[in-house]
């Protein structure tokens, strides 16, 4: 008896791996690719600098100028773009995202001018990485396999 309520345990338990990695789509970088990794900048992305060191960001919105909700948009006069202030520390990582430096060399600069330790810096780094990615303010960019 005890067979019946295993199996639909263990065909529960793969059916929800299964949407899992059907519905996350997001891949997950290995570390070292990670510290390799270049975050680039989006080019529809303006940015001025504000005299406290910080950074004023306009990013295009997408969602607007098509069907309905283009059409509602419109008519309300919604802006067609987003706002975005980085402090100063936001806008020495933002300076740095052109394609050129690394993680790994982003976080050094941030040990160096915040006085940070490598974990600090690290674990700062990327949650701020991911909320701009998230954004659609920056892309990762990896070295593909060999």
């Amino acid at each position: 008896m005890e067979a019946g309520p295993r199996l639909v345990q263990l065909i529960m338990g793969n059916l929800v791996d299964l949407v899992r990695k059907t519905v996350d789509r997001t891949e997950r970088l290995d570390p070292e690719k990670l510290r390799k990794a270049k975050p680039l900048r989006n080019p529809d992305v303006t940015f001025e600098s504000i005299e406290d060191g910080s950074l004023l960001l306009s990013a295009p919105l997408s969602s607007q100028g098509r069907g309905m909700v283009g059409m509602i948009a419109k008519w309300m006069k919604a802006p067609d773009r987003k706002k975005f202030e980085l402090e100063p520390f936001g806008a020495f990582v933002w300076n740095l995202c052109d394609g050129k430096h690394t993680f790994e060399g982003i976080s050094k600069g941030l040990r160096e001018t915040y006085k940070l330790n490598r974990l600090e810096a690290d674990a700062s780094l990327l949650a701020f990485l991911q909320m701009l990615s998230q954004r659609r303010l920056i892309t990762m960019m990896v070295e593909k396999d060999k």
